[in-house]
């Protein structure tokens, strides 16, 4: 029976620090640290889905020192299997350093490590069973398209979540990999840089394309329709994780709770609110009853989407 979701990237420890504003080049700034949290994009998704009450396993890696362990039981501690969590030895945990300005917009530093991403021959056939979906970032192209072969192979659905940081040194590659994707997210700062290199169709190729900007909302587009869902109205504190709450919000509406794509994202939109009213990618995650409320909170008239038809 596939009931389950596979998030295969990366698991890391965020240390979180408020500035004044985010530095420029030769700048020198003052921060506050806030707090070091658990965080990384594949892990965040997992836990978001755990929360949800979707089953959730993690294909990631860490290295062998505490930040490592704290990593390992905070994600099992929220329910995500971790049975193909690989544990580098003599390498050090993946971290990020996070600049938070003073509206909650960050600026992020990866320092990465040996730990940042399992190889591909780390993530086996085993990992696959009883997956429903498969969940990818960029961080690795050999490891995406391993993983994207591995999940067809296995009769699992794909959805892939692109930054511009992740891209690889010769976009074009992407081509031919996009038509095996059935969901891409990524904010509209990557798509602007996608569209701008390959040219602004290319992401049609994907089966549907699902576009963050931030308080404006998002959009989900397959094939000419469009949907725009309108950003709410919060205080914000942190925006790191925003995106992978509404990733597992998103994939857990449509999958589990069969919503539409539409009624999926709008409930998503939703869960990235939630999210950046705390510090930490994980902390703001929401379980199911707190979506309900909030939602409820927003009233009726707010969970109306515009449609067209065509693209920009």
């Amino acid at each position: 029976m596939t009931t389950g979701f596979l998030c295969v990237g990366d698991l890391d420890i965020d240390l979180i620090v408020s500035v004044a504003h985010l530095p420029g080049a030769d700048d020198k700034i003052f921060g506050r640290r806030i707090c070091q949290a658990v965080g990384g994009m594949a892990a965040n998704v997992a836990v978001g889905l755990r929360r949800l009450g979707a089953e959730a396993r993690l294909a990631a890696a860490i290295g062998d020192d505490e930040p490592g362990e704290v990593a390992e039981r905070a994600v099992a501690g929220a329910g995500v299997d971790t049975s193909f969590l690989v544990r580098r030895k003599g390498d050090a945990t993946f971290m990020c350093l996070v600049l938070l300005g003073p509206n909650g917009e960050r600026s992020l530093v990866r320092l990465e490590t040996g730990a940042y991403l399992p190889q591909p021959d780390e993530v086996p056939v085993a990992a696959f069973a009883g997956t429903r979906h498969v969940h990818l970032t960029m961080g690795s192209e050999a490891l995406a398209r391993h993983c994207v072969a591995r999940a067809r192979s296995s009769g699992a659905s794909v959805s892939l979540d692109l930054e511009k940081a992740d891209l690889p040194d010769d976009p074009s590659s992407l081509v031919d990999l996009l038509p095996a994707i059935d969901w891409l997210f990524l904010n509209r700062h990557s798509r602007d840089h996608v569209e701008q290199v390959l040219g602004p169709l290319v992401l049609r190729q994907a089966s549907c394309v699902i576009t963050t900007d931030g308080s404006a909302g998002c959009r989900i587009e397959r094939g000419d329709c469009r949907v725009e869902v309108a950003g709410h109205k919060v205080s914000v504190r942190d925006t790191t994780g925003a995106g992978d709450g509404l990733v597992a919000a998103f994939l857990h509406g449509h999958l589990v709770a069969g919503l539409s794509e539409t009624e999926a994202l709008s409930r998503a939109n939703a869960a990235a609110a939630l999210v950046v009213q705390r510090y930490g990618a994980q902390a703001g995650l929401p379980t199911g009853d707190e979506l309900d409320r909030f939602m409820r909170q927003q009233g009726p008239d707010r969970d109306r989407v515009t449609s067209a038809e065509g693209h920009d």
